[in-house]
Parts: C-alpha cells; sequence; structure tokens
C-alpha cells in the first residue's frame, strides 16, 4: 500500500496508540478511534504496570524471549514511563509450584535475565523455596498516557474519542488495523470465518495501602495460584494480584460475559467499597506468604477484562499477534505492554506489503 493511503486504527490502548503513531511516521493518513472519553482507559491501564523482561514466564520461552526482545524498544518510546526505582523480587513458592528452583534458576540462566537471591524482610521465608532480586522495571500508567498524548499531537494522527465504529463505518479507508484487545471480536465477527475464541475473564485489582515495610518493593510469587504486590508510581499504594481471586468470572468463547452486578465497575476507573470485591480472599491468599498483609488498607478497586488465548494453561503462553485478517483488515492481540513496538512494527509491515503473511513476534 502506497504511503499516504488512509488507515484505520481501533482502539486507543497502547497498542493502538502506538500503532497509530508508527503508521503515522511511515507516512500513511492516519485516523485514531477510541470509544471511551481518554486514552488508555482499559486493560493498558488496569494491569500490575510492570515492564515485563521474562521473569514471570518460565513455562512458555516464546512469551518470556517476546517480552525480553520489546523492553528495548519500548523504552526508547516511551522513556519518561519506566520506573526503575523500587526492589522487585520474584519468589518460588515452596509448595503448589508448577516449578521449582532449580528449573526457574535453569530458565534464568538460559534467558540471560540477572538475579542474586535476596529475601525481603515481610516475606515469610519457610513459604518459599527461593526468593531472587531481579532487573524488572515497572510502568507509570499517567506519565505513558501524557506521552502517547504529546506524541500523537506532533504527529498528523487524527484521534477520535468517543467514537465507537463498526467496519461498516470505515468504507472510506483504505486499511483497518484492529487493536481493541477483548473487544476485538465485536468487529471480526462481522468478518466472515475470521473470528477467534478467546478466554475472557472479568478481574479485579485492588488498590492498597501497606506497612511501611513494604514500601518501594514489588514481590511476585511463582508459579502457580499466588499472588503479587506491586506499588503505583507516584503513590504510597500498591496493586493487589492473585492469579485465582483476581477473577470473578470466566468463559471461552467469542465475546466477553459480565455478571450483571460486575457490568458498572468494569473499567470504570477506582471503585471505593466495590460490591462484589474479592478483597478478603486476596489477603486470605497472601497471608501464606507476606508478614502483615492482614493490615492492608483496601482503597478500592479496579475492574477490567483480560483476554488470553484458551487452552494454555499448561505454558501461561502470552503471545503477541499480528494477524492480517484479509486484503484491508489486520488485527493486533497482546496482553504485554512490553511488546508494542515491535508489534506496530509488523502492523506498518504488512499494511505496506499486501502479500505480507503474519508471522509470530
Amino acid at each position: 500500500m502506497q504511503a499516504g493511503a488512509r488507515v484505520a486504527v481501533v482502539g486507543g490502548g497502547i497498542f493502538g496508540v502506538t500503532s497509530a503513531l508508527h503508521l503515522d511516521r511511515a507516512g500513511y493518513d492516519v485516523v485514531l478511534f477510541e470509544r471511551n472519553s481518554d486514552l488508555l482507559l482499559g486493560a493498558s491501564s488496569t494491569n500490575q504496570r510492570r515492564l515485563h523482561r521474562g521473569y514471570h514466564y518460565p513455562r512458555s520461552i516464546d512469551t518470556a524471549r517476546s517480552v525480553l526482545d520489546g523492553v528495548g524498544s519500548f523504552a526508547a518510546e516511551f522513556p519518561e514511563s519506566v520506573v526503575s526505582s523500587c526492589r522487585r523480587y520474584v519468589a518460588i513458592a515452596r509448595e503448589k509450584s508448577l516449578v521449582d528452583a532449580e528449573t526457574f534458576l535453569g530458565f534464568l540462566d538460559h534467558m540471560g535475565l540477572e538475579y542474586y537471591e535476596q529475601y525481603p524482610p515481610f516475606l515469610r521465608r519457610e513459604s518459599v523455596e527461593i526468593s531472587l532480586r531481579v532487573e524488572e522495571s515497572g510502568i507509570d500508567v499517567d506519565r505513558l498516557r501524557g506521552l502517547c498524548w504529546r506524541k500523537l499531537q506532533r504527529s498528523l494522527v487524527e484521534v477520535r474519542l468517543r467514537a465507537p465504529v463498526e467496519l461498516s463505518d470505515l468504507e472510506d479507508f483504505d486499511h483497518v488495523v484492529l487493536a481493541t484487545y477483548a473487544a476485538l471480536n465485536h468487529i471480526e465477527t462481522t468478518i466472515p470465518g475470521r473470528a477467534m475464541q478467546y478466554k475472557f475473564e472479568v478481574c479485579e485489582k485492588p488498590v492498597v495501602k501497606l506497612p511501611p515495610e513494604y514500601r518501594d518493593t514489588s514481590l511476585i510469587i511463582l508459579d502457580g495460584p499466588f499472588m503479587c504486590i506491586d506499588p503505583i508510581a507516584g503513590t504510597d499504594t500498591f496493586l493487589f494480584g492473585n492469579v485465582a481471586h483476581a477473577i470473578h468470572a470466566s468463559t471461552v468463547g467469542l465475546l466477553p460475559l459480565v455478571p450483571e452486578p460486575l457490568i458498572g465497575l468494569v473499567d470504570n476507573g477506582l471503585r471505593r467499597n466495590p460490591s462484589p470485591t474479592n478483597f478478603p480472599l486476596f489477603v486470605a491468599g497472601a497471608s501464606e506468604f507476606l508478614v502483615g498483609i492482614e493490615q492492608a488498607d483496601h482503597m478500592g478497586s479496579l475492574f477490567t477484562i483480560r483476554a488470553v488465548l484458551p487452552h494454555v494453561e499448561d505454558t501461561d503462553a502470552r503471545p503477541t499477534l499480528v494477524h492480517r485478517i484479509n486484503e484491508r483488515v489486520t488485527s493486533v492481540f497482546s496482553g504485554k505492554i512490553s511488546t508494542c513496538v515491535d508489534a506496530a512494527r509488523e502492523v506498518v509491515r504488512i499494511v505496506g506489503d499486501p502479500t505480507a503473511a503474519s508471522r509470530p513476534l
């Protein structure tokens, strides 16, 4: 496709914004459509806000490699959003872990990931096989949103907010890029035979204040139905994660099904005193590993829909997929922010070459 052609990018999360910016730089006439009132209001902000380098994926080498490969390009594109000030730990649970310490250390050595053995003071050492201090950064989502806006304002990309669209609304465009994550199939189902099934999970992310000894510390317990805590940049609060208790509803199909009590909570910012909430289960699950977690002060919760490939429980794979659906439609699917620049480069390659085949990142 010749430079100057019109391209519609649907979805104002980090993958849509980055794709729009790279298409603009390649010379295309780009319009970015976002159904919400601002950018990065969905899953791009309701996550653990880690700039993954691969530590969390010992059962999926491909996922670990893709996020590790993407970190440098993300940091170069959005440097001010990268937070490197906190101490980050990864620990292997002594019981019920799907990966033992020896296997995990072998994985880290294979990937060339830095680590050394160290235990934060609040960690119950008897509950873990090993704890490692690791080299990983976080993401300041507010700074990232500001950077996205500044880059877009310096570009020729036209941004249309509060603009939900269907494929039939985009007939005037030479190419359409779908970057709507959990909502991909809202448009893909209108393309015969092209919609994929996903596993959709309605997830809760409690925001908490913790005792002073937790300050500036991130910890994740691997590898199974365990928990994590991550500081929220620029605040004295943390995001509380739990592999099992975060999930309020899970379905496999073409479209997410949100239980009625949760409809008003999803992608609607911090909800104080939410109902329903799994916060007591978060605390109970974390108390096995963390001293003083019972003192966690629940400030409210964030809710979003997470989309993953179905039937990947054995590997926990989280691939980044850029697919040419047909001659004028390309889709982007990924849950790992660190791969957004690599995905945008692949979008430009596919849009620019009508014969280009999709390939894994």
